[in-house]
């Protein structure tokens, strides 16, 4: 397959962090709208609450470009591309590292979105892992949820 934009080019990337076949990964897509994909190979997942991403978004604004987030909507959950191996040492309150053993449901970029699981921003053309420590920092100094810091009081 040729990548013909630049969601195809975070779809084959994607589909590249695959233990098997590339190939399974398209036909999951075409059959079922995501497929499931492992944490570890070529990247781990930080997931957090929506409401703390968006507070930690301020933060070092620099380092979220081009860093693929996807959303659960149903479960008020987001997923952070991180680099392979952070899960094993990652600590941040509120927030949970997916490294091996762990899978996700990942919509193809550029593809069908579903209600579950839709991309905040998808891997593109260059997609960049997150700064683990960048990530950690933002978290860190993101006001908690439900403070008068956050609620501007």
């Amino acid at each position: 397959m040729k990548p013909d934009d630049t969601s195809d080019f975070g779809a084959v990337w994607l589909a590249g962090s695959r233990e098997t076949s590339s190939w399974a990964v398209w036909s999951e897509w075409r059959h079922r709208t995501y497929a499931v994909l492992p944490t570890g190979a070529l990247w781990d997942v930080i997931a957090m609450p929506q409401h703390r991403l968006t507070s930690a978004a301020e933060y070092r604004r620099e380092a979220w470009t081009d860093v693929p987030i996807l959303a659960d909507l149903g479960a008020g959950q987001v997923y952070v591309w991180v680099p392979a191996a952070t899960a094993r040492t990652w600590a941040v309150p509120g927030t949970t590292a997916l490294g091996p053993p762990w899978w996700i449901a990942v919509p193809r970029p550029g593809g069908p979105q579903v209600p579950e699981h839709q991309w905040i921003a998808a891997p593109g053309r260059s997609p960049r892992l997150m700064d683990p420590e960048a990530l950690r920092e933002a978290l860190l100094a993101a006001p908690a949820p439900g403070t008068r810091e956050e609620s501007g009081a």
